[in-house]
């Protein structure tokens, strides 16, 4: 039953463009094609991405919160979404003053907006986003909607987005007027009206095609390189294995840079200096067929190392609703370390953890326990240096009591090289 409601959402949009239609031909516009006539050939929502959207629900309310009676509408089923256009336009003529999750249409494009709200003659368009701020793509997101809502008879006097506050810390209850940020792009967005239009009959053209567009990964744009590689590798010809596009940290802009100077696969780079250092990196090291090593830099930090060495590792968790008092969106909480301690060179490892079992807030009883197994002298070593040190700048300012025991652990990577680590705690 659920196949057979996605098919019928399916086909019923299919010549249709959504404003995920619209944002999917920006970022590439053969994947929008392949979105309408290869569905097959995308890959499903991993589990990272879906926990992303299930975040960005969980804020909705929040951020709802802020407009006084408010309409939601929606839908859960296919005749819902049919019958969406149509109750949208009931609220607004039965005198709401906000709809949530109305849908709009004019003949082939359609949105659905998570907030329209009256404001004098006109109206406001709000878009709820779980980041912490309003980016750029949110800008042609908005406009795609303007275009469509103007369309449809509904004239926008301002464009906004709704975002999470990142200096929001909790105290009690999650206040949605503290969490919630509003930054008006209105004047971005009136810039890309034209633009926009321009844009949708490019879509549309793309969706009445029977021929997809040159999938080039050149092509993608909003940093969507990367994904949309993944897509490429299923369509033939296949990327040569010699491809530049299969480098790493490889981005559309120096892709598009090589192939400007004729240059199509690896072996053809003269010149890495147009590369990104840690692509640089990469090819010194295939050339020289192993891990290129900095030894005046690894012999320097090695030099600084005193015993006993604490090997210190943080595992975190972070949510976008800071679930402890004193804790902020998106706070990398830690909740576990282990740490391997060399007491001297050659010497056997004595290993030490903490691990929170309950829902309690993990970091006092693991500042105490930390302040139990690394002791006042020796040298912390760690992989990736300022991660571990943010954990304790943050843990630091929240437990003051702890700050100057936490200070005491710098974790400065010697040139985040090869080799990372810390210099000593003391000598």
């Amino acid at each position: 039953m659920v196949f057979h409601w996605f098919h019928q959402f399916w086909e019923a949009n299919y010549t249709m463009l959504s404003k995920s239609d619209y944002m999917m031909f920006l970022r590439h516009p053969a994947w929008l094609w392949i979105k309408k006539h290869a569905r097959h050939l995308l890959p499903p929502i991993d589990p990272s991405l879906q926990a992303r959207f299930d975040e960005g629900h969980a804020f909705e309310p929040y951020a709802e919160e802020l407009f006084g009676d408010l309409v939601r509408l929606g839908f859960s089923d296919f005749s819902e979404y049919q019958a969406l256009p149509a109750r949208t336009l009931d609220a607004w003529r039965d005198g709401a003053n906000a709809v949530a999750q109305g849908r709009y249409e004019d003949g082939t494009i359609t949105c659905i907006s998570d907030i329209v709200s009256r404001s004098g003659d006109g109206y406001v368009l709000t878009e709820i986003k779980s980041g912490t701020s309003a980016k750029p793509e949110h800008t042609f997101d908005l406009a795609f909607q303007r275009v469509v809502l103007e369309a449809a008879g509904f004239p926008i006097a301002r464009c906004e987005v709704a975002h999470v506050n990142r200096d929001y810390v909790r105290n009690g209850e999650i206040n949605p007027q503290e969490l919630v940020s509003i930054t008006d792009i209105t004047d971005a967005v009136t810039e890309q009206l034209e633009k926009t239009r321009t844009r949708i009959d490019q879509a549309l053209s793309v969706v009445a095609s029977s021929t997809m567009p040159d999938p080039s990964p050149v092509r993608a744009r909003l940093k969507s390189y990367g994904e949309w590689l993944e897509i490429r590798e299923k369509l033939d010809p296949p990327i040569a294995l010699n491809s530049i596009h299969r480098l790493p940290f490889i981005n559309a802009e120096k892709a598009s840079e090589l192939i400007a100077n004729g240059i199509t696969k690896i072996d053809e780079i003269s010149d890495p200096s147009v590369l990104g250092k840690s692509t640089q990196r990469y090819l010194r090291a295939t050339a020289n067929g192993g891990r290129t090593i900095d030894h005046q830099e690894l012999s320097g930090f090695l030099s600084e190392i005193v015993y006993p060495v604490y090997y210190f590792d943080y595992e975190t968790s972070q949510s976008l609703l800071p679930p402890w008092d004193g804790t902020r969106p998106y706070q990398q909480v830690a909740f576990q370390y282990s740490v391997h301690i060399q007491h001297e060179a050659g010497g056997e490892i004595e290993h030490k953890e903490y691990l929170h079992r309950d829902a309690g807030n993990p970091m006092p009883a693991l500042l105490n326990r930390l302040r139990e197994d690394i002791g006042d002298r020796g040298s912390v070593v760690v992989w990736y240096a300022p991660f571990e040190k943010s954990r304790n700048t943050e843990m630091a300012e929240t437990y003051p009591e702890h700050a100057e025991f936490l200070e005491g652990l710098p974790c400065h990577p010697p040139d985040q090289r090869e080799i990372r680590g810390a210099p000593p705690l003391s000598s």
